[in-house]
């Protein structure tokens, strides 16, 4: 649906909630409300950029010459249909260091790409299985989160090669779906599980395989 058909969907809706009983009234709203946005401004479709700007200031509305309740029914349906939803954003690598360096560089590459991270869009990373890792943000702005991990993961990249081990990208940034992301919780769940009945082993057990996984050289 375009801009245009998204703003007749809205008020539309709104003449129903209201009772409208004939087309005199519904053309009394467009008036007062869409075409006045769209002389306004114009140009055709200025309307759906106010109505979007209304969900953040919906004192912009206060310009239309109608009545509260039309204002409070027209507002709540703005609001339930153009406030932006949060997108949770992924990339898959894989991080690995057999020299020297070994579990450190793993470690110290994987903090470089964390200083992209703000408080605005955060920027999380969880091991799946070594030497696979989970980048993760959640935001509003679907290109600016994809073009954050794109920089994190070239950090990474740049850091565990200086260090002469490996990078590469399993997955590229993209949007996941619900359901993806209930499947990473689940395995994220799951690996928690594990760490903690591995927790719960027998010391000399737990430093024999510490000393195996230390040789490997990779973060875990």
């Amino acid at each position: 649906m375009n801009v245009i058909g998204q703003v007749n969907s809205i008020l539309r809706h709104v003449a129903e909630l209201l009772e409208y009983q004939t087309n005199e009234e519904l053309e009394e709203l467009y008036e007062k409300t869409a075409w006045h946005f769209d002389k306004k401004y114009g140009k055709p479709g200025a309307s759906f950029e106010a109505f979007k700007h209304a969900v953040i200031e919906p004192e912009i509305l206060n310009e239309c010459d109608i009545d509260e309740k039309t204002k409070e029914v027209l507002l709540a349906d703005i609001r339930r249909r153009l406030t932006p939803q949060a997108v949770k954003i992924r990339t898959d690598i894989e991080v690995s260091c057999y020299h020297y360096e070994g579990i450190d560089a793993v470690k110290a590459a994987l903090k470089a790409g964390l200083v992209v991270s703000t408080e605005e869009m955060a920027v999380k990373i969880n091991l799946i299985a070594p030497p696979t890792y989970v980048m993760t943000t959640t935001t509003l702005e679907r290109d600016g989160g994809i073009a954050k991990l794109q920089e994190a993961n070239d950090l990474i990249k740049e850091a565990i090669e200086k260090s002469k081990g490996s990078f590469k990208v399993k997955m590229e940034p993209r949007v996941v779906s619900d359901l993806e992301d209930l499947e990473l919780k689940r395995q994220l769940a799951e690996l928690e599980d594990a760490n903690e009945e591995v927790d719960g082993d027998d010391d000399d057990e737990s430093e024999e395989e510490s000393g195996d996984e230390e040789d490997e050289g990779v973060c875990r």
